[in-house]
């Protein structure tokens, strides 16, 4: 595809997106062209990723363009676990919405689908590295949301978001410490060091910590209270991690990202 024609792509699966959310707030009866509307979003973005994949020849995983058009489509492989076996299908708009989200920002980006493959990526933990934090993001931003607007809600749909926002956290935050973990035998096979103590390194570990913090408040009455706020905390440090430690890392070895 062209840069032209891949933009066109992009933005028709953003505005799908958008309109697959606002679609679920509508009568029954609407909810199965919802459906419909999201599938095309995803077969949209899906195509912008298998095109960046043959044209490259590897997984597009290299620039930011990349792994956030691979994000949008990850969105919608993690829900369909989360549907499944946490009952989540109240969290579907929220899916949604943050694939809507991501595909904006990928309509505003240069849309190079070729990219060089640097040789320090050309290593066997990169895909299960990158891979594992893309799930992981996508778990902590919707939960994020999910913690956002149950601030607002009366107790019994509180309740039901608040344990919403944990299930997810439960399943992310192995793959955040997954992800580190490979990270960590990538840095040392490159490197020739565990542990930098890089810009992105640190931002990665303090995510994890906020989530640690998480699910330690959730089990203690008296902190429980206080937990989903670090919740909203950890998607912040998320976002740092993922955007602007690569767009303002200065030297880090990350940079490229």
């Amino acid at each position: 595809m062209t840069g032209t024609l891949l933009r066109f792509v992009c933005l028709g699966a953003a505005i799908l997106y958008y309109v697959a959310f606002a679609t679920t707030y509508l009568n029954k009866k609407y909810q199965k062209l919802s459906l419909i509307l999201w599938c095309i979003g995803i077969a949209l973005n899906g195509a912008i990723v298998i095109n960046n994949w043959i044209v490259n020849g590897y997984m597009p995983f290299v620039s930011m363009y990349q792994v956030l058009t691979f994000l949008g489509v990850t969105f919608a492989m993690v829900y369909v676990y989360i549907r499944y076996m946490h009952n989540g299908l109240f969290m579907k708009r929220y899916f949604m919405v943050s694939q809507g989200v991501i595909m904006t920002g990928v309509f505003f980006m240069a849309q190079a689908a070729e990219w060089h493959f640097p040789p320090a990526l050309q290593s066997a933990f990169f895909i299960p590295h990158v891979f594992s934090y893309m799930i992981s993001y996508c778990l902590v931003a919707v939960a994020s949301i999910l913690t956002v607007i149950s601030f607002f809600l009366k107790k019994e749909q509180h309740a039901l978001y608040e344990k919403g926002a944990y299930n997810l956290v439960l399943t992310g935050f192995p793959f955040m410490v997954l992800g580190m973990f490979l990270g960590s035998l990538w840095a040392n096979e490159c490197w020739g060091n565990y542990w930098q103590w890089d810009n992105k390194e640190v931002w990665s570990l303090v995510t994890v910590l906020a989530l640690t913090v998480y699910l330690h408040f959730r089990r203690h009455a008296r902190l429980k209270k206080f937990a989903p706020y670090f919740v909203v905390l950890a998607f912040v440090f998320e976002i740092i991690t993922l955007f602007f430690v690569g767009m303002f890392g200065g030297d880090s070895m990350h940079a490229y990202n």
